[in-house]
Parts: C-alpha cells; structure tokens; sequence
C-alpha cells in the first residue's frame, strides 16, 4: 500500500466521503449562507477521524486493517550462538504495546526476566501491513531500534520483527519471529502466544 498519512484507507470509500462533503460544503453555502472552506473543512474532518474516529463505526469501515492496539504479554524463545558456537536458547516474558491511529502503527516492546527485571525498549522504524495469504488475519512487518541498557550488558542495535495478527471475536493475539543485529551475539527467536489484555498503552520505561 506504500506510505503516506491515507495508506491505510479504502480508496474507494475515502473517495467517496470526499466527494459526499464536496456536496454538503457546497450545498451549506448556497442555501444556509455559511462562509467553509471545502479544503478546510475535509482537512479538518480528516483529521478527526485519524485521530479519534478511525475505530469506531461507521468511520472504521473505512479502513482495510484491523485495529490492533493494545497491551500483548506473553513469551518470546530467543536463541543464538556463543563464543564456542554453543546454541543458547531460553524464554523469557514479553509485553508488546502497539498504539495505532488512522495512518500510523508503532511498536513498542521488552522482555522481563525470571527476577522482574525489565530489559531494554524496543520501537519500531517503517511499517509494512498485508493480509495473510488466506485473507482471513494480518502480518506486521517492520525493522526495530532496540536502545541498550548498559547496566545489563546489552548493546543499542537494530533487528526485524514479523508478526501474525488474529482476531476471533474478542480476543487478540500475536505471534511470528524476529532477528537482529546484536553484537556480540547476533540473536533470533519467537512470539509465544502473545495475548491482547488490556488497552493500556503505557511502558514501564
């Protein structure tokens, strides 16, 4: 669908609000006498709906993705390789918080350790959203910046996050894979059962 602020929209649906309040803006000045900008006045709907309106009906039939905001906590296997090529692999808990409005996705991410300890914060650079092949869920694609927490030993890096979005009536989940770039160790792994719980979206961090 490429980027820009109407990527998310339905082309057609969009075109035709468009046109609908061309035709009341026109209709409103020549008959109640009222001075509107047409570009104004949609600008300024537009903007509603981006921000406040987009997931509620009847304004979310006029966008082809779901809404997936939300809290997600579940586990992540991660695994990687050694100094002596030993593949290490373990779980850990892991809370994805994606805050979603009309034409923008963001993901932010951490894992949380046996102890309680909270590792470093993960946010999402570019978002790339098709459905799956069946048609039936959603696949969220986007690399990440991971920013480091020295007190942990864990260096600021870049990776790549795939993730599945499906919806059965009320519940949510997530699942997929992710690489990246860390040093020394590069690290891969995935998404166990990620379960939307809550529309809290705010991080510990």
């Amino acid at each position: 669908m490429g980027n820009g602020f109407l990527k998310y929209y339905k082309p057609k649906v969009l075109l035709g609000l468009v046109i609908y309040l061309v035709i009341a803006i026109v209709w409103a000045k020549e008959n109640l006498g009222l001075s509107l900008s047409a570009t104004a006045s949609i600008g300024f709907i537009l903007v509603l709906i981006e921000k406040y309106l987009w997931k509620i009906r009847p304004f979310s039939w006029m966008f082809w993705i779901e809404n997936f905001s939300g809290r997600y906590e579940g586990e992540l296997e991660y695994h990687y390789k050694d100094e002596n090529c030993s593949i290490i692999t373990g779980k850990l808990k892991h809370v994805k918080i994606i805050s979603q409005t009309g034409s923008n996705i963001c993901v932010h991410s951490f894992t949380i350790k046996a102890d309680g300890i909270k590792s470093s914060l993960s946010e999402s650079k570019g978002m790339y959203v098709e459905k799956t092949a069946d048609g039936k869920h959603f696949q969220l694609m986007y690399n990440y910046l991971n920013e480091g927490n020295p007190k942990l030993n864990l260096t600021t890096h870049y990776g790549t996050e795939i993730i599945k979005f499906i919806k059965n009536g009320n519940s949510k989940k997530l699942s997929g894979r992710y690489f990246t770039e860390r040093l020394p160790f590069q690290t891969r792994g995935e998404f166990i059962e990620l379960k939307w719980v809550s529309n809290n979206l705010e991080h510990e961090f």
